[in-house]
């Protein structure tokens, strides 16, 4: 199939499973569905994998998925432990996925809005972080102090995959910016705009964009002032 994305997914394991002997057996049933125009979600993955429990803290599974926004279900019903999670696939990209089975069934987060794209080796060199700003923040204008966010981040090596979480505070403010930065070979910062809106309006999934990032984005930053809201032209986004 055209644009299928081969992935591995690294869980790790709860409290039930990892007190098992190491020979035994353990079945985890692995479910991916997305976003359908009817009520209910279309199913892509719907398989149980076994392993043995082992001395490892973790258990690999490897399957493939189109490009798209998924549901990503863990269910190990023996030992009563699960997962939920929402991951984005890029088109022709391989992908690294970690998630972590929980004892029991406590409800998780879910991300408000989720952004990917693929990027050069060099930009992990500028070791990318992504950072919450208050809506007061102007382009040109000085970043002052980070709000504290809740953002999960996973790295492959040629894309990177970035979820962020709302809370009553931040939907409090209305909105906040969003930017990333990206630390220069001086120690100093820079900070690039990413166009989304945040927190976003709530529809039951994440909304999710795409904002990849090219090496002319990198080599124009060098002469940029840092410590500043940057807002370039070239760096655009388009939703998934």
């Amino acid at each position: 199939m055209l644009g299928l994305s081969h992935v591995l997914l690294h869980v790790g394991l709860c409290g039930a499973v990892s007190r098992l002997s190491p020979q035994t057996m353990v079945a985890m049933h692995v479910k991916a569905t997305y976003p359908a125009r009817a009520q209910t979600p279309d199913t892509v993955i719907d398989k149980t994998f076994h392993f043995q429990r082992g001395d490892d803290p973790e258990t690999t599974a490897e399957f493939d998925l189109p490009r798209g926004l998924y549901k990503l279900r863990l269910d190990v019903p023996k030992y009563n432990c699960t997962d939920t999670d929402y991951v984005e696939i890029m088109a022709d990209h391989s992908r690294s996925i970690s998630e972590t089975l929980h004892d029991g069934t406590a409800p998780q987060p879910t991300p408000n809005t989720m952004f990917d794209g693929a990027a050069p080796g060099s930009f992990f060199y500028a070791r990318p972080t992504y950072v919450l700003l208050d809506k007061s923040v102007t382009c040109n204008g000085a970043v002052g102090t980070p709000l504290t966010p809740h953002i999960s981040v996973e790295n492959d090596p040629d894309a990177y995959y970035v979820s962020l979480y709302s809370d009553p505070s931040l939907e409090a403010r209305g909105s906040v910016v969003v930017a990333l930065r990206l630390r220069t070979p001086t120690g100093l910062y820079h900070y690039v705009r990413v166009p989304v809106q945040f927190p976003a309006q709530r529809s039951g999934w994440p909304t999710t964009v795409e904002f990849p990032v090219t090496e002319d984005n990198l080599d124009a930053l060098t002469t940029e002032k840092t410590d500043v809201l940057l807002c370039p032209k070239i760096w655009g986004t388009s939703v998934h």
